[in-house]
């Protein structure tokens, strides 16, 4: 008998020792992608920096970054902006120097390899999230017609190198897109 308690209290303390504590999965990541941008400091160490190239627009960087660095004090993004008609900004993305704005899906801009950085396209979000993306049929380029640029649109820090256009989006929507378009007069020439 005192066998069977002895297994009747072993069973209910089993039951009341804790729970094996699940370990939760180390988060992955984000994977690397190579783009090219300007930099504020060409001397500067950087870890995502791999090389300085000269551009036509000076010298930029080659960087490894898993996001389009938004407000980054050193690496520089193009900037695209999405306004109203009134001007005001509806979206704003980041994306690497030179490479090709492909198409405008909702809130996702799909853009295209910049010198020396991965083979294209991607996307990415106004948070500047990257994502390798599959080619989507636009017609951006073939409905942009140039227009003019309201006052009203703040977004950069130099509006002499914008260029604004009415075109279309994935959908066929109209909307309006600002994009730097130029070299900035302070492009550093050499490092």
């Amino acid at each position: 008998m005192r066998r069977v308690l002895s297994l009747i209290a072993l069973g209910l303390l089993a039951g009341c020792a804790p729970a094996p504590q699940e370990q939760e999965a180390a988060a992955t990541p984000a994977p690397l992608h190579t783009f090219t941008f300007f930099v504020s400091d060409l001397q500067a160490r950087d870890p995502r920096i791999a090389e300085i190239i000269q551009s036509d627009c000076g010298m930029v960087a080659i960087a490894r970054v898993p996001a389009i660095p938004i407000d980054d004090p050193l690496i520089l993004p193009d900037l695209v902006v999405q306004y109203d008609e009134a001007g005001g900004e509806v979206h704003r993305w980041a994306k690497s120097y030179s490479s090709q704005i492909l198409a405008i899906s909702g809130n996702e801009l799909f853009f295209g390899a910049s010198p020396g950085g991965d083979a294209g396209p991607f996307r990415t979000t106004p948070a500047g999230d990257i994502t390798v993306a599959v080619p989507l049929a636009s017609n951006l380029e073939a409905n942009a017609s140039f227009v003019e640029c309201p006052a009203s649109l703040a977004a950069f820090a130099d509006m002499s190198l914008v260029s604004c256009y009415e075109t279309t989006d994935v959908a066929g929507r109209k909307i309006n897109l600002a994009w730097e378009a130029g070299c900035p007069a302070d492009a550093l020439a050499a490092p």
